[in-house]
């Protein structure tokens, strides 16, 4: 309910950033729609494009077989129509005659979309070689886990074209949202001789980026990309990607002085303007579990329990809500909306000082020594931290240095792992349940290893069925929270100020999906 209410406000109101940003400006022309981003798209190859610029920019620049509506129901993009086998298992797609791409400035070009595009584009998706993030959306393809294994040819998976305007699937079992994922970019059409032609540089120039979708590439400098399209009726007809420049004025201001049609906001200032909110980050005590008493689950588990004692916290409640688990409220797995069919996972931990007894047959005093919670400056949450801390020496006679360093500095720290434990940020880049839970993997946040956790994960990978899929991940972010490597704390609000004048926008801020196909701007 809350995804569908989200797209809704979209597309009666207006765009929103989806990147951290402090201001945009207008492009010229009245149908022309600015996107600030901290990194100006690099890479425009649909089938590895996974950046949140890069995917905005694919999405509009290249057509799918579907396209996603407003309230996220497939729509014929690229297709005339398809068909489904009784059993599931066969899809068969009959593209629309007559389309050709188009190279940069909407120039013609003699390569003709066909069928075998799609079977090319999903080729490349299953070569090892390619390392496409899209792949695992795409698991329930007949051949699909042997081609990424190296065990047969891409060639040989279950996508094939029986003639230039027919395309046909087969999968090894039912996927229930096998057509809402034809809509990602990594399953749009990729031509083999002009890929070919590029040498290795596929999408990653102007002059070797084809556009399939209703805008074309019309430039491409250090200072941002910009799509144009030949259209009428009020639709936008540029999008302009470029970048942040960094300006100190209000979100609100940014709107009032026509600079933005939307902007994000983290404030909890007053507006007048309309706004919609949604969280995509949870702040969370992450516990390195490569430090010598960090890697005891016991004393995690003490910690973690001593913690909850602190709740709720002195916090701004406007800006912070209580956690109810690590995954953000909205995102979901397939169709499936995750949080609600995952549950509450939050774990019953039991008594901390016994926890923390437990735990110190195996830790020294010494273990303990040295141990710092290293906190961002700007994030507003020291307090909260010291709330805690408070806990720890009352309920487990341990009290630590809390640290405060420059958002700059934190982020390096925590690249590096030169940290023991931190209240930190854990933000959904991509709309992915799997990508967040991934990033906790042995080389990834709190370096936790574990074999359990990587079983699940590779299990959820290879799963065909959403609601499959689902229940795995719920099993690996039980498992997580219950070893306690990880503790979620709040989840952060942010809102979209929107202003008037931009209707018919497809936005998904867990996307992230920001398409102005059917966008009209008065």
């Amino acid at each position: 309910m809350k995804r569908t209410l989200i797209r809704f406000f979209a597309v009666v109101f207006a765009v929103v950033m989806l990147l951290p940003l402090t201001g945009c400006t207008q492009g010229s022309g009245v149908n022309s729609f600015t996107w600030f981003v901290d990194e100006i798209p690099a890479n425009l190859d649909p089938q590895i494009a996974s950046a949140p610029e890069d995917v905005i920019a694919c999405t509009n620049l290249y057509g799918g077989l579907v396209r996603l509506d407003a309230e996220g129901q497939p729509q014929n993009d690229l297709c005339e129509s398809w068909k489904v086998s009784a059993d599931g298992l066969t899809y068969t797609f009959y593209l629309k005659a007559g389309l050709t791409y188009k190279a940069t400035n909407g120039e013609t070009t003699s390569y003709a979309i066909t069928a075998e595009d799609f079977v090319y584009a999903f080729q490349r998706m299953f070569s090892p070689e390619t390392r496409s993030p899209y792949a695992v959306e795409f698991s329930a393809i007949q051949g699909a886990d042997m081609a990424l294994a190296g065990l047969i040819s891409p060639e040989k998976i279950g996508v094939t074209a029986t003639d230039t305007l027919t395309l046909v699937f087969t999968l090894s079992e039912p996927d229930d949202d096998f057509i809402h994922k034809l809509a990602l970019p990594g399953a749009m059409p990729c031509d083999e001789e002009f890929f070919l032609s590029t040498g290795g540089s596929y999408g990653l120039t102007s002059d070797t980026t084809l556009s399939s979708g209703s805008f074309y590439l019309y430039n491409w400098t250090s200072g941002g990309l910009f799509l144009r399209r030949d259209v009428s009726g009020g639709l936008v007809d540029s999008l302009r990607l470029v970048q942040n420049t960094g300006s100190v004025q209000s979100a609100e201001d940014l709107i009032l002085n026509e600079r933005c049609t939307a902007v994000l906001d983290t404030s909890d200032a007053a507006t007048s303007l309309r706004s919609l909110s949604y969280s995509d980050t949870t702040w969370c005590l992450l516990f390195n579990t490569q430090n010598a008493a960090l890697s005891s689950t016991e004393l995690r588990q003490a910690l973690a329990s001593a913690a909850r004692q602190a709740m709720p916290l002195t916090v701004n409640t406007t800006i912070y809500a209580t956690a109810t688990g690590l995954i953000p409220d909205g995102l979901t797995v397939g169709s499936v909306d995750y949080r609600e069919t995952a549950g509450d996972p939050i774990p019953s931990l039991g008594n901390a000082y016994n926890l923390y007894r437990a735990a110190r047959q195996t830790v020294s005093s010494s273990d303990l020594m040295g141990i710092t919670v290293l906190v961002p400056q700007e994030a507003g949450l020291t307090q909260a931290v010291e709330a805690i801390n408070s806990v720890w020496q009352r309920e487990l006679s341990l009290f630590f240095s809390i640290e405060e360093v420059p958002q700059e500095d934190f982020q390096e720290r925590m690249d590096d792992g030169d940290y023991t434990i931190a209240i930190a940020p854990v933000t959904c880049t991509d709309g992915s349940v799997y990508t967040v839970l991934r990033s906790f993997s042995t080389d990834g946040l709190c370096h936790y290893d574990d074999i359990t956790y990587e079983t699940l994960l590779a299990q959820s990978a290879a799963a065909a069925s959403s609601s499959a899929r689902c229940e795995l991940l719920a099993q690996c972010e039980r498992h997580l929270l219950e070893s306690c490597a990880v503790v979620p704390l709040f989840a952060q609000q942010k809102r979209l100020l929107l202003a008037d004048g931009v209707d018919g926008l497809v936005f998904d801020p867990y996307g992230p999906v920001l398409d102005l196909t059917w966008t009209t701007k008065q």
